[in-house]
């Protein structure tokens, strides 16, 4: 009787090795995923209708109250969600910024804030000098239709109102123009 004791042990041992193995390979995969490269579902899809309060003029913005994706058809948009809380969004401010200041003829940059005040996020703007259009999502109902989990996302909005890139994180001036390729024929 004790030999088949011994495969019985040998059989669960067996079992619980591979499954360990298992487990590591798929924990140890999901460690080493980048979120700010993670596909989002909406690449290739149009983009999600929005509107939001406008912050600071600018561009087609002038004189209006409100924003929304209409206002940029026939354009290429790209559409940052940030926070004047958020430290990885003071790390892109500047970078923004040097973008808009050398391709505002190329594309349009959209800064929304969400989850914040108004008078936070225009001191936000006005500290890094954001020249830009700004609005402000007082709703919510914008990242939540672009599924935002966090801020800074960045999202590259083609001629044709598809969604092309998305970014998780902060980005530099240097990637938004490398990204902007995707959205710029």
């Amino acid at each position: 009787m004790k030999p088949a004791t011994s495969k019985s042990h040998f059989l669960v041992i067996g079992i619980l090795i591979l499954f360990t193995v298992l487990v590591l390979t798929v924990l140890g995969k999901g460690l080493f995923l980048s979120p700010s490269t993670t596909e989002s579902a909406l690449l290739g899809k149009q983009a999600k209708a929005f509107q939001v309060n406008v912050l600071q003029e600018g561009g087609v913005l002038n004189g209006k109250s409100e924003v929304s994706l209409d206002d940029f058809k026939g354009k290429p948009l790209i559409l940052n969600f940030w926070a004047s809380w958020c430290e990885s969004c003071r790390e892109e401010a500047r970078e923004f910024e040097a973008f808009w200041q050398a391709h505002h003829q190329d594309v349009t940059v959209l800064g929304v804030a969400i989850q914040d005040t108004p008078e936070e996020a225009l001191a936000f703007v006005k500290a890094f000098g954001k020249t830009y259009p700004i609005g402000l999502d007082v709703s919510g109902k914008a990242g939540l239709d672009y599924g935002v989990t966090g801020v800074p996302e960045t999202f590259l909005i083609d001629r044709t109102g598809k969604i092309a890139q998305k970014v998780n994180g902060p980005v530099t001036k240097v990637e938004l123009e490398r990204l902007m390729a995707s959205i710029a024929n």
